[in-house]
């Protein structure tokens, strides 16, 4: 699956869309994500979070997402954002703009069978936005996303990078989220002010947010 896509049909936030659109990101208590999309803190059972809620779907990131990875994410249909022409990314489909990627990632859910995610993962979308900052931004900024699931980790991972030598104009950080836009408190948030056991480096918790249809 390495050959551009090439899809007309609706993609979220247009007439006829079928699909919910996710994002999923992990931020530390400043909103920083990462640095040109390398990690800055290890919290292992986020990363199971992220596969239970990924798993069994279609993932569209940024070509920087990708290389980050090193490949594609099994189990899941891998769509990935570049306008470079004749660009391949092996074992993933490649689509030139994010409205595209997200039609093609929809198609890519129709093929993978029943939903093998455990129930409480269930009622989340299939398709996801994971990455990076830019794409975030941009998926949020056209209303071409309808849930998010949001780790906060319970660190400074800024002043962790400045210690670390990395510059402040490295950090990527998570997109604003307009409170006339999103409604927080989803199902699988955390209760107000609780955190998950430390994993790795930190605590964390999950706050899960849905977008108003005014």
């Amino acid at each position: 699956m390495n050959n551009p896509v090439s899809h007309t049909g609706p993609a979220s936030g247009e007439p006829g869309r079928q699909q919910p659109v996710g994002a999923i990101w992990a931020q530390d208590r400043s909103g920083v994500i990462g640095a040109d999309d390398e990690m800055l803190w290890r919290v292992p059972a986020d990363f199971r979070h992220f596969r239970a809620a990924t798993r069994g779907g279609a993932v569209v990131m940024g070509r920087t997402t990708w290389d980050s990875l090193g490949g594609a994410l099994d189990g899941r249909a891998n769509v990935v954002l570049t306008r470079r022409s004749h660009w391949t990314a092996p074992g993933a489909l490649v689509a030139g703009d994010l409205r595209e990627a997200l039609a093609a990632a929809h198609d890519a859910v129709g093929s993978l069978g029943p939903d093998p995610r455990e129930d409480g993962y269930r009622s989340l979308p299939r398709v996801w936005v994971i990455g990076g900052g830019t794409v975030y931004k941009q998926a949020l900024e056209s209303d071409l996303v309808d849930e998010l699931l949001i780790t906060l980790v319970d660190l400074d991972a800024g002043a962790q990078a400045a210690a670390a030598g990395i510059a402040p104009q490295r950090l990527v950080h998570a997109p604003a989220l307009a409170p006339s836009r999103w409604i927080p408190g989803g199902p699988r948030s955390d209760p107000r002010g609780q955190w998950r056991p430390v994993s790795g480096d930190a605590s964390w918790r999950v706050d899960h947010w849905r977008r108003t249809r005014s």
